[in-house]
């Protein structure tokens, strides 16, 4: 960092200079080019730490504390947080703003429990940024500054922090993970009142199962994150720890939306099939899931959802007419790509606010199926399902959906895995396919410590 300290002092004094004229906390930022950095960073770390690469690990970001935390909650939390991050960009001196974001499913039942750091809308502006994108790897490092900071002592903290950052870590870690709650019972409930509702006021509704786990100390959670890495190509990976005590973190396959400038892509992913180790009973087992009636069925529901949403926030959509296969180590799906190119002022925000939850993790209609979730299920889902990913100040950003994810404490591990039910769903092949769903993470936990079955609590 020593050679960038007076072209970052300069800024901190531009920003100083910011506050004290609009007397208000002005962000500053400052980057430089570094070597590339890898999941392995993330060991740089204990507290705040956040992580995202997409599926061809062309781009990864990895943040480590927080500058700055904006948060909204209600109905309304996507506006909400938007007109925060504009405020924000507004009041930005420096290179270009980036958050790491996250939304809960919907409204949280017990804000107080699970999941109490994470919140309904969170955008966090991270002190320190790592960015891997188009072939070159930058720092970023963003300081709030208050009317009358002085630069020498924020620079020197900063400094501070960094060479800190970089310092070698020695943690004691989880040996052994057993398994206190299956979900089967809760779940087994579930579809029975789901299949009810299927028969009069919906067209699908798509249910989760909740695992717990105990854990004797805690996991190594940049561990784990690089296992899920290393197993899961083709799948986006995300890390997000806002504090010590709770950790959100997952492989997906399945990208929400990226939006560069007004160009859009999307995806519907639904409909699913295990995969095989023979390359022919692999390759039969994706055929029938192509000409599975139940697995279309439900597929073309998200498919119309999709383009029926983007309609109105679009001048044009693309997308092809028949599904294909999007194959990952332990599941293939049906998948259909979507393009579309944004009207004026639609802001990535809206976009979020509109497709979410596509029916692929909520259901059709979409704002009974919600309701009825937030009815049937007996747990928090949080941020499972979810919109997570990041967005910069021009407004580019991308969010994937938050499943094969699960919540780590010092001393738990809550893992999730959902299937979407349509009419004439089988309670039996619904349960084998979230058993699929938990494969990635559950692969990835034994890779670093010993799975226990015993004393298994029966809900």
């Amino acid at each position: 960092m020593a050679y960038a300290q007076q072209e970052l002092k300069q800024r901190i004094e531009q920003a100083v200079g910011h506050a004290n004229a609009y007397q208000r906390s002005i962000i500053a930022s400052y980057s430089w080019e570094i070597e590339a950095q890898d999941v392995n960073s993330l060991t740089y770390g204990t507290k705040e730490r956040y992580y995202f690469t997409t599926p061809d690990r062309s781009m990864r970001a990895i943040g480590f504390g927080i500058a700055k935390q904006l948060k909204a909650s209600g109905h309304d939390r996507f506006l909400r947080i938007q007109s925060k991050w504009s405020n924000l960009n507004r009041d930005h001196v420096g290179d270009d703003l980036f958050a790491f974001c996250g939304f809960s499913f919907s409204e949280l039942k017990n804000p107080d429990y699970r999941w109490s750091s994470f919140g309904e809308a969170s955008m966090t502006v991270p002190k320190f940024l790592f960015l891997e994108r188009d072939g070159r790897t930058t720092v970023t490092l963003f300081a709030i500054v208050d009317p009358q900071s002085n630069a020498e002592k924020t620079l020197n903290q900063l400094a501070s922090d960094y060479a800190e950052l970089h310092q070698p870590k020695t943690s004691r870690f989880v040996t052994r993970i057993r398994m206190t709650r299956d979900g089967n019972e809760a779940f087994e409930a579930s579809f029975h009142q789901a299949t009810q509702l299927l028969k009069t006021s919906l067209k699908k509704i798509v249910l989760a199962r909740e695992v717990v786990y105990e854990m004797d100390q805690a996991v190594d959670l940049a561990g784990l994150v690089r296992e899920l890495e290393q197993s899961q190509p083709g799948s986006y990976v995300f890390f997000f720890q806002p504090t010590v005590d709770e950790a959100f973190l997952g492989a997906t396959p399945e990208r929400l939306v990226l939006k560069e400038g007004n160009q859009i892509k999307t995806a519907a992913v639904a409909g699913s099939a295990p995969r095989h180790e023979v390359e022919q009973t692999d390759d039969a087992l994706g055929l029938a899931l192509l000409e599975d009636k139940k697995n279309r069925v439900e597929h073309s529901i998200v498919v119309d959802s999709i383009t029926s949403t983007l309609h109105d926030l679009s001048t044009r959509i693309e997308k092809p007419d028949q599904p294909m296969l999007l194959k990952n180590r332990h599941i293939q799906h049906l998948y259909t790509p979507i393009t579309a190119t944004l009207s004026p002022e639609v802001t990535l925000m809206q976009i979020i606010e509109k497709l979410h939850p596509t029916p692929a993790l909520g259901g059709e209609p979409k704002l009974e199926a919600v309701q009825a979730i937030r009815e049937i299920e007996t747990f928090e889902r949080g941020w499972y399902g979810s919109p997570v990913g990041w967005m910069d100040g021009q407004e580019n950003g991308e969010f994937i959906v938050a499943i094969r994810s699960g919540l780590f404490t010092e001393r738990s591990a809550i893992l999730y895995a959902g299937c979407g039910l349509v009419d004439g769903s089988q309670l039996t092949s619904e349960l084998e396919e979230t058993e699929t769903k938990l494969s990635p993470m559950l692969q990835a936990l034994s890779h670093l410590c010993t799975l226990e079955k015993d004393d298994v609590y029966v809900d």
